[in-house]
């Protein structure tokens, strides 16, 4: 289950200050960023590694159930990787990469995984215990509302 593919992790990023090699008179609102794990420049990274256009480039955060992809997008100078997200590329990801976000990433299986459903809601619970389907407690909510406006 899940869609397989080729995954490559970035590592994690995070906003850093200007770094000493660039021009010193830069505007002061140019966003840097810097790989953890060695300190590499995001700015020299996307341009020196992330240039294949047939690639997905992605990011992700960590949750306590797992990776969740959160942006996705064929030009790496759309993304600026910040507070701990990390970066990934993916080889082979469908056409349609957006169907990627809020999916869980599993590493060791090189795959996407859809999120558990969420869990239900009040009024699912409600609807359950009166054995109502969806239409029905449409009609039924309907009703009150129409009476509360009628005796309001």
């Amino acid at each position: 289950m899940g869609i397989v593919m080729d995954i490559i992790d970035h590592g994690e990023w995070v906003a850093c200050d200007k770094p000493d090699d660039y021009p010193a008179k830069l505007p002061s609102h140019i966003m840097f960023a810097r790989r953890v794990s060695d300190g590499v420049d995001w700015y020299r990274f996307q341009r020196e590694t992330l240039a294949a256009p047939d690639t997905i480039k992605l990011t992700a955060m960590q949750t306590e159930d797992g990776l969740m992809v959160l942006t996705t997008t064929l030009d790496a100078s759309m993304l600026f990787p910040t507070g701990g997200v990390r970066l990934f590329e993916v080889r082979g990801a469908p056409a349609d990469h957006e169907s990627l976000r809020m999916q869980r990433l599993d590493l060791d299986k090189q795959r996407f995984v859809p999120p558990p459903p969420p869990p239900p809601t009040m009024l699912d619970v409600v609807m359950e215990e009166l054995g109502l389907d969806a239409a029905q407690m449409q009609t039924k909510l309907d009703a009150a509302l129409k009476n509360r406006r009628s005796h309001g």
